[in-house]
């Protein structure tokens, strides 16, 4: 047998053996275009994170900038400042997550009807963005009134955090 061929059959071999371990592996942890994300059957539960963490997500975030709040040795000034960016946070994420759960609830019983309402399932959206568009508005205006209110000690700390942080998200 020619050089040539046994390149040509181990090859081939190898092709089929790459094919079949894909195939088992697929088939083994099921599709990955579910609303879990990959390894959803054998793995729920059980490490991984599945959907948004609903309170937990609010309490980690207001967590987090308490923490970096407490880096920045704020005055009392800044502190009523920090605060008032914090209620506004704080009370939008309760409210987030009680209206999520029934806007989620509505698109779905609109969904499963035989002619499902499109015009009203379009508005609700348009009206959900404007709402968290102006929520974001507020929030931009007393982020920007607090970053007005640090020193330029303390906005150099932010500022390097930032640039840290999005060292790792630039593409």
């Amino acid at each position: 047998m020619k050089t040539r061929n046994k390149v040509f059959i181990g090859g081939g071999i190898l092709f089929l053996v790459l094919v079949v371990a894909g195939y088992n592996w697929v088939s083994a942890y099921g599709p990955w275009n579910d609303s879990h994300s990959g390894f959803y059957p054998r793995f729920h539960g059980r490490g991984f994170h599945s959907g948004v963490h609903h309170q937990d997500m609010a309490d980690f975030i207001l967590w987090k900038m308490d923490k970096k709040a407490r880096e920045l040795n704020l005055t009392a000034g800044q502190k009523a400042k920090y605060e008032a960016v914090k209620e506004n946070f704080k009370g939008h994420f309760s409210q987030f997550l009680n209206e999520r759960q029934k806007m989620k609830d509505q698109f779905h019983k609109e969904l499963e009807k035989e002619e499902p309402d499109l015009k009203f399932l379009m508005d609700s959206s348009r009206k959900k963005l404007n709402e968290f568009s102006s929520f974001m508005d507020k929030n931009l205006v007393l982020l920007l009134d607090f970053y007005n209110s640090l020193d330029n000690h303390q906005k150099r700390l932010i500022n390097d955090e930032i640039r840290e942080r999005m060292k790792y998200h630039r593409s």
